[in-house]
């Protein structure tokens, strides 16, 4: 016999589970108009630490499968290295970008017919035990050559 977890508005399903986070759809719109106009595509505990629990990643309902599964990862990435690395809102975001493009790009030719689960945890323990080779001036240099090659676009648009 399965147990069934309630789920608590703006959550409306668990996507899945991994290195002891949480991914879940939740009601965009309800978000957006209850919490924060600025949610958009998804989000973290470290970006939005009012609303969204520091284990849990909300992925907005109105995207499609792919861009669900990308998006978890760049929400994974950011999350990491805000909270264990110490990085700001932009340089997180720019850096969690990097690690998003070529996912995104892989998931282009092979693309989800819906949440890919799987991928996005396999994604994301790569970039972890690439995280833990690096030093912080490894690191540093990284987010330099990102920030050299910004458009200029504000934080927070995705």
């Amino acid at each position: 016999m399965g147990t069934s977890v309630r789920l608590f508005r703006p959550r409306l399903r668990l996507l899945g589970r991994g290195e002891g986070l949480s991914v879940y759809l939740v009601d965009g719109e309800y978000v957006r108009n209850e919490l924060d106009i600025d949610f958009v595509n998804g989000g973290n505990g470290a970006v939005y630490p009012h609303y969204i629990p520091i284990d849990e990643i909300w992925i907005d309902d109105a995207q499609r499968s792919l861009d669900r599964t990308a998006t978890a990862l760049h929400e994974l990435v950011e999350r990491d290295l805000m909270l264990h690395h110490r990085r700001n809102y932009d340089s997180a975001h720019d850096l969690a970008n990097m690690y998003e493009r070529p996912f995104r790009q892989r998931l282009k030719h092979d693309r989800p017919r819906s949440y890919d689960s799987r991928a996005v945890m396999d994604a994301y323990r790569t970039y972890l035990c690439e995280r833990r080779r690096k030093t912080a001036r490894q690191l540093d240099h990284e987010i330099i050559g990102v920030l050299r090659g910004r458009s200029g676009v504000s934080s927070r648009s995705r």
